[in-house]
This record gives structure tokens, sequence and C-alpha cells, in this order.
């Protein structure tokens, strides 16, 4: 009885090794990655995207200088058809943009201060539409696929409801 429950220990040891070595081979990034869609009220291509929280009164989450990278290049977003953009940064629903365009966010040392980032936000609403379209394809039929999407209109993506600035003039 001891040599089976001994030998019973040993193969879970053995087994769980073999395991944790796969899982440390994976890339869990890449397996979850999501494909967000979105368009905006003007052209904010080049400048950083951060997180703001849902009041919009504070910055909750915003890249490192060097976080602006994808594959050895700045992470612009893809343009698609309609002026759709395809996220290669990760944003939210509550993206603001800084007037940091991407070139220069990336050449600082370190991030700007909460503060700072805050007197720098260039466009504080600027979706217009934001669309989450599930788990992203990389392939280089990227284009092409969501691009069939959107003359679907998104039938099989997740469509956000959006705040939207009202501005009335006095």
């Amino acid at each position: 009885m001891k040599n089976l429950l001994l030998l019973l220990l040993a193969a879970t040891i053995l087994f769980s090794c073999k395991s944790k070595q796969k899982i440390e081979n994976t890339n869990p990034v890449a397996a979850t990655q999501t494909a967000i869609i979105y368009k905006t009220t003007g052209n904010f291509t080049q400048y950083v995207p951060v997180t703001m929280n849902n009041s919009r009164t504070e910055i909750v989450a915003y890249p490192a200088p060097n976080d602006l990278f994808y594959n050895g290049k700045l992470a612009l977003p893809t343009a698609l058809k309609n002026n759709y953009l395809l996220d290669n940064r990760g944003i939210t629903e509550n993206v603001v943009f800084l007037k940091y365009t991407y070139s220069q966010y990336a050449q600082l040392k370190t991030a700007p201060s909460i503060a700072e980032m805050m007197q720098n936000i260039l466009e504080k609403y600027p979706l217009v539409e934001y669309i989450n379209c599930g788990v992203r394809t990389n392939t280089e039929n990227d284009i092409l696929h969501y691009n069939i999407l959107i003359d679907n209109n998104f039938e099989a993506c997740k469509k956000s409801t959006l705040t939207v600035l009202q501005i009335i003039a006095e």
C-alpha cells in the first residue's frame, strides 16, 4: 500500500511539472487578445490613448513609454474602411487621447505624472462607436476580415452604448 501511495505521489509530481512546463511556453496574451474596432470624432490615430474612470474625472490606466510598441513598431491603430480603426493598444470605452503623439511619448524616459496627463488631454469624449469583435484573428487577412465585418454591420460583434458629450452654446 505504501509503495502504491509513493508511486501515485511521484506520478502526480512528474505530471505536474510537465503540465507547468507546457503552460509557461504558451503566450496567453496572444490567445486572449480582443479585437476592438472603433470610430472617433476626429483623427486621433497618432495620439496616445489613456483610460479614465467612468465619470471622466481621473486617469486610471496609462502606458509606460516603452509600452507603445508591438513587434518593434509603434502600436498605432490599423485603418479600416469607412473611417473605422482596429485597436492595437488596448483601449476601452473610457479612452481619452493625450496631446502627446506616439513618437513623442515613446521618447520619454518615464510617463508624465497623472496631473500632467490630465492637463494634456486632447479629447475627453473621442469615441463615436466602440465594437468588441471577440478574439482577434492575428492573421495576414486581418484587415480583410474586419472590413467584411464592417460590410455586414458587425453582425457577430457587440456594440457598446456610448455617452456622447453634448455641447450647448450659451
